[in-house]
C-alpha cells in the first residue's frame, strides 16, 4: 500500500485582516480555521465553548408534547408498551434511551412500575424498520401501544393497516427523510424534525436525539425537570450515536457530542465502561473518533451479523458481570465483522477494477454476502473510489442493498426515482436501504447507474484533498496542538484539522512495525527545528522515499505519548513530490 497522493490538493485561501480583526481575542490560525468552515466571528464563542443551553428543548419539536400526553396515559391506564429501535448503533441507542426512562424514571414520578419492552428486529428474517412480522411478534407479546424511534416515518401503509385490523396505538419518532405526503390523512403521532411546515431548528439529528428530545417532552407533561444538564440520563449515547450515524458536528450536534465524552468520562454507564475496557480505550481520553472506530462498531456488530437486542442488554444493565459478558462477546462479534468485510472487499476490489471503471456509480450484487456487512464495504468503496456505491446481496428470493453517496448526489431521492422495481426504501441524503422486487434487479442496476452517469457531473468524481492549515517543522508543538483541540470534538461536517508540511527534506528515515510496512521520517523545514511524522501501512513508499527527497505531506498533528516522554508527531495522510 502506499500513501502517495493522487488527488488535488487543494491550498488554504488567505483570510484578510479586516476579516481577522473580526475574531478579536483568538489567534490566527483558530480564526483563519474558523472562516474557512463558514464559522462567522460573531457564532465563534458557540462554536468554542458549546454549552447544553443551546439545544432548542421539544417544545421546538413537533408533536413531542403530543406524543409525551399519549405516553403518559398509556403508562398511568396500565398499557403494555413495546419501543421498536433499528437494528443499527443510533436504533439501539435510541432504544435503551426511551426504554431506560419509562422503566426506571417514570415509575418514581407516576407510583407504579410500568409495562415496557424493548424490540429490535432481526436484520435476516424481519428486516430494515418496521415490517409485518416485526408488529404481529409485538402484539403476541401484548403491545397495545408501539413506539418507534429511528424508524417508521415511511411505514403509513403498515401502521395504518395493523391499527385497523388489531386496533394498537402507534407513536412514530424518526430523523429519516419523510416522505412527501407525511401529514397527509395521518390518524397517528408522528415525531420528525422535519415534519411539514414544522421544522425543528436542527434538521440533522439522529433518531437518539428526537427520543431524547421526546423524553424531555415527557418530563415537562409530569412536571419534572426537562432542562439538559451534564447528568441527563442519555445524553452519552445520544452523542455516540450522533458520531456512528454520520450526523454533522456543528450546532446542537456538536453540543450534544461534547456532553457526551464528558459524560462518559465519568464512568457512570457500566455498560460502555465495560466496553471501554474490552476495547481498550481509556475513557477519561475519549474523543469523538472513539465513537466512530472503536465503540460504535462494536455496538454494530450486534445488528449485523449476532442479536442487536443483546446491544440494548449492555447498555442499559446495571450489573458489571452481565456488562462484562455482553461487552466479550460484542467484542468477538466485531471480529468476525472485520474478517468478513474484507473477503468481501477483496472480491469486490477485484471487479470495480476490471468490470466497473467506466461508470460514475459503482453498483455490486453478490451472492449470499451477509446483509449487514454491504453497509459497510459500500462506505469503504465509497471512500476508496470517490463515487457513489451501492452493495446489493441476494440470498434466495430476498434482494437487499445499502449504498453510499457523496456530496452532491442525493441518493435516497436518487433511488426514489425508480421506486416501483423496489418493495420499500429510505434512508439520507449520502445513505439509503433497500430492497428489490424479485426479478427486477439487473432492470434496477441499469436505470440507476444511467441516471447516475446523466446527472453527476464528472467534476464532482475528481478527489480533492482539502488543506486547512499550512505549517513549518518549527510549529510542530503542544501549544499548536492544543491550539487546534479546540476546535474539538472532530467528526463528519467538523473534521479534524488536515495540515501540511510543504517543500520539506527527509533528513532520517527509519522502518518500523513487525512486518517493516511502516515509516517514521525526520524532516527538515525552513527553519532551524526538526519534525517526526509518522506513516502507516505504506510498504510500497519505503522504496519510493529517500533521505534528501523533497515531500509535501499532508496529515493531522497529534501528542504521542511513550515511557514518559511526549512528543508531537506529524500522521501522514497522503505526500507527494513538488
Amino acid at each position: 500500500m502506499t500513501l502517495e497522493s493522487k488527488k488535488n490538493w487543494q491550498l488554504p485561501e488567505n483570510i484578510s485582516i479586516e476579516e481577522l480583526e473580526k475574531y478579536k481575542s483568538l489567534s490566527p490560525k483558530i480564526a483563519s480555521l474558523l472562516h474557512s468552515r463558514g464559522i462567522a466571528a460573531e457564532d465563534s464563542e458557540r462554536f468554542l465553548k458549546p454549552t447544553l443551553d443551546q439545544v432548542p428543548d421539544f417544545t421546538h419539536l413537533y408533536n413531542a408534547d403530543k406524543a409525551a400526553k399519549q405516553i403518559v396515559e398509556a403508562v398511568k391506564a396500565g398499557r403494555k408498551i413495546y419501543i421498536h429501535g433499528d437494528f443499527d448503533a443510533d436504533g439501539i441507542c435510541a432504544t435503551s434511551i426511551l426504554w431506560e426512562f419509562i422503566y426506571r424514571e417514570m415509575p418514581k414520578a407516576i407510583g407504579k412500575e410500568v409495562d415496557v419492552m424493548p424490540y429490535i428486529p432481526d436484520r435476516a428474517t424481519e428486516g430494515y424498520g418496521l415490517s409485518e412480522p416485526s408488529v404481529e411478534a409485538m402484539i403476541d407479546g401484548g403491545a397495545k401501544l408501539i413506539i418507534t424511534v429511528d424508524c417508521g416515518v415511511r411505514d403509513k401503509k403498515l401502521i395504518q393497516e395493523i391499527q385497523k385490523k388489531h386496533g394498537v396505538e402507534f407513536i412514530v419518532t424518526d430523523h429519516h427523510q419523510p416522505p412527501d405526503d407525511l401529514a397527509k390523512k395521518l390518524d397517528y403521532t408522528v415525531v420528525h424534525q422535519m415534519y411539514p411546515d414544522h421544522h425543528y431548528p436542527e434538521l440533522q439529528i439522529c433518531g437518539s436525539v428526537v427520543a431524547l428530545l421526546l423524553i424531555q417532552a415527557i418530563r415537562a407533561e409530569l412536571a419534572l425537570p426537562y432542562e439538559f444538564n451534564e447528568d441527563t440520563p442519555g445524553l452519552d449515547l445520544a452523542g455516540m450515536a450522533t458520531v456512528t450515524d454520520m450526523m454533522p458536528l456543528t450546532g446542537v450536534n456538536r453540543v450534544l457530542v461534547k456532553a457526551a465524552l464528558d459524560q462518559i468520562k465519568k464512568g457512570k454507564r457500566v455498560g460502555l465502561v465495560q466496553l471501554c475496557e474490552i476495547a481498550k480505550v481509556d475513557p477519561k481520553a475519549i474523543e469523538a473518533y472513539h465513537f466512530g472506530f472503536v465503540l460504535g462498531p462494536r455496538i454494530n456488530a450486534s445488528g449485523r451479523i449476532g442479536s442487536a437486542i443483546e446491544a440494548v442488554k449492555l447498555l442499559v444493565t446495571e450489573n458489571p458481570v452481565i456488562a462484562r459478558k455482553n461487552s466479550a462477546s460484542l467484542n468477538s462479534l466485531n471480529y468476525q465483522r472485520q474478517q468478513l468485510t474484507e473477503e468481501i472487499m477483496q472480491a469486490a476490489r477485484l471487479r470495480i477494477d476490471t468490470e466497473l471503471k467506466d461508470d460514475k456509480l459503482i453498483f455490486l450484487d453478490g451472492e449470499n454476502w451477509p446483509e449487514g456487512i454491504i453497509g459497510l464495504v459500500a462506505g469503504k468503496i465509497q471512500e476508496a473510489y470517490g463515487r457513489p456505491t451501492v452493495v446489493v446481496t441476494v440470498k434466495d428470493e430476498e434482494i437487499k442493498g445499502s449504498a453510499r453517496s457523496l456530496k452532491g448526489f442525493n441518493i435516497t431521492n436518487a433511488i426514489e426515482e425508480f421506486n416501483e422495481l423496489l418493495e420499500r426504501y429510505g434512508g439520507h441524503e449520502q445513505a439509503a436501504g433497500f430492497s428489490v422486487k424479485v426479478g427486477k434487479l439487473e432492470e434496477f442496476r441499469q436505470a440507476l447507474v444511467n441516471y447516475a452517469n446523466e446527472k453527476i457531473d464528472p467534476t464532482a468524481l475528481t478527489s480533492e484533498l482539502k488543506i486547512d492549515m499550512i505549517i513549518d517543522t518549527e510549529d510542530m508543538n503542544v501549544d499548536t496542538v492544543n491550539e487546534l483541540a479546540q476546535l474539538e470534538p472532530f467528526g463528519y461536517g467538523n473534521r479534524k484539522p488536515v495540515v501540511m508540511l510543504q517543500g520539506v527534506v527527509v533528513f532520517e528515515k527509519f522502518v518500523m512495525g513487525r512486518g517493516g510496512n511502516h515509516l517514521r521520517l525526520k524532516l527538515k523545514g525552513d527553519g532551524i527545528g526538526f519534525g517526526t511524522a509518522v506513516m502507516f501501512d505504506c510498504a510500497e513508499d519505503i522504496e519510493k522515499i529517500e533521505v534528501d527527497d523533497l515531500l509535501d505531506i499532508a496529515g493531522t498533528l497529534g501528542i504521542n505519548e511513550w515511557n514518559g516522554n511526549v512528543d508531537v508527531q506529524f500522521l501522514v495522510k497522503e505526500w507527494r513530490k513538488p
